[in-house]
């Protein structure tokens, strides 16, 4: 089957998918809707500041389960993906489930752009911190496409909410009068090298941060795990075997 056949059958298949989703349903209604009234009861800028924050979520929640079940339930036994093809939409379903995530985010801004400039309250920066947040979601549609070869269903998204959730709560218990890591991370300023790489690692499970105009140098670093992540889910997928 040639790559444009592939692609057409994958986008099929996650447009399907996706659809029958309750919880993709349910994040892109709830969504806009948030931002929406954030905007109406608070200010435009305060809805511009959570649509990039949460947006890489977006892209988290549409990787759910985007391996395994295939796998286990015998689809990719289909005369389609003879001769290992099924590795190959494998890696197509990931590069589809961006570039539909990546899309509807892309109507989003449109419209939070198209609201902002009716105001006046549009700033050239949140164009910026839009790709930031698509880089921080690519990032997480690659780690949970790794995370999915191996677990089932929506596990691999809640490892890393489950992960983030851990981190929250660390911080917390962290917090004292004394200047620390979310002191440095609000200023944007560490004494050192220890705090930056812990604050690094912190990065690692909750990307979203890069988006702050303090922090956008840790960028880079979700740059090279989305490139290492991509890695692993090509690794993977070659390595890919169905059961017997």
């Amino acid at each position: 089957m040639p790559d444009p056949a592939l692609f057409a059958l994958t986008w099929r298949v996650v447009r399907r998918r996706l659809a029958a989703s309750p919880a993709a349903v349910a994040a892109a209604a709830a969504f806009p809707a948030l931002v929406a009234w954030i905007g109406l009861g608070d200010s435009y800028r305060a809805a511009a500041r959570l649509f990039v924050f949460l947006l890489p979520h977006v892209f988290l929640v549409a990787a759910q389960d985007a391996v395994r079940s295939d796998v286990e339930s015998g689809a990719l036994e289909n005369v389609l993906f003879l001769g290992g093809r099924f590795r190959d939409y494998v890696v197509a379903k990931l590069a589809v489930l961006a570039a539909v995530t990546g899309a509807y985010a892309g109507a989003l801004f449109a419209l939070l752009a198209g609201w902002g400039l009716a105001r006046g309250a549009f700033e050239p920066a949140l164009a910026a911190k839009f790709g930031l947040a698509l880089l921080a979601g690519c990032y997480y549609l690659a780690v949970a496409g790794a995370l999915s070869f191996v677990l089932r269903g929506g596990s691999n998204v809640l490892v890393l909410l489950l992960a983030q959730a851990g981190l929250v709560v660390g911080l917390l218990f962290t917090v004292t009068s004394r200047a620390g890591i979310l002191d440095y991370a609000a200023t944007g300023r560490f004494p050192g090298p220890g705090p930056k790489l812990v604050f690094g690692a912190m990065v690692a499970v909750l990307p979203n941060v890069v988006v702050s105009e303090r922090l956008t140098v840790f960028a880079a670093e979700i740059a090279a795990g989305l490139g290492l992540a991509l890695a692993a889910n090509w690794r993977l997928a070659r390595r890919l075997e169905l059961g017997r």
